[in-house]
């Protein structure tokens, strides 16, 4: 079963080079790791490694050209979710694996069109632990409750997750046990949230709508 850190930023973005996450994530217990950024050609690590191309802040109107881009083998395109215009133009972007920081949409930013978009193109949402962790009182309660909506959501269309630590350095790091502890106060079906550690791998090499020639 592959069981993947769907996001990780090494150095200099983060404190750690990608060959000390590949062996912590390692000694936890995983098969792989998507880090933000590029990786040294034919590096070897303790587990594959693969490269995300984690677009923020990017205008609609290049998405087209920016997630068409020729991708290596080892990488998957990741893009910053916005309001819910920007985010169903996202999803029906060829090349795009993953839509990330959902949590931070503003309200109906990912709604149940949305949803079906996503489950369609089999194009991953992304959660990260790293919001439950960090943030505390109201701001970790709008997490949560933002999280909650996406899990009710999965729950009738089933969009694949793809669940991530988001770490920036070695202290961050879970466990995939640790991380479906964490989501388990949100969501009580423990088998999707294991699952949803090895999604990303299924959706990279997966022939179906995510690229269109």
């Amino acid at each position: 079963m592959h069981l993947f850190d769907g996001c990780v930023f090494p150095y200099p973005l983060g404190t750690v080079s990608i060959s000390r996450y590949a062996r912590e994530l390692h000694d936890l217990g995983y098969t792989g790791c998507i880090v933000s950024g590029q990786c040294p050609p034919f590096g070897s690590y303790d587990i594959p490694v693969w490269t995300a191309r984690y677009l923020t802040d990017i205008p609609a109107r290049l998405l087209t050209r920016e997630a068409g881009k020729p991708a290596r083998e080892d990488e998957v395109v990741y893009i910053q979710a916005g309001d819910a215009s920007f985010n169903r133009t996202v999803l029906t972007t060829p090349g795009v694996h993953v839509l990330m920081d959902v949590h931070n949409t503003p309200k109906d930013g990912f709604d149940r069109y949305c949803a079906q978009l996503a489950a369609e193109r089999e194009v991953g949402i992304g959660l990260c632990t790293q919001p439950l962790i960090e943030l505390q009182g109201g701001g970790r309660q709008k997490v949560i409750r933002k999280y909650e909506e996406i899990f009710t959501l999965q729950n009738r269309y089933e969009f694949p997750l793809v669940l991530s630590s988001h770490a920036t350095d070695i202290t961050h790091l879970k466990s995939p046990r640790e991380i479906i502890r964490l989501f388990s106060l949100i969501c009580d079906d423990e088998n999707l949230l294991k699952s949803s550690l090895g999604t990303i791998h299924q959706i990279k090499n997966r022939s179906g709508p995510v690229v269109e020639v």
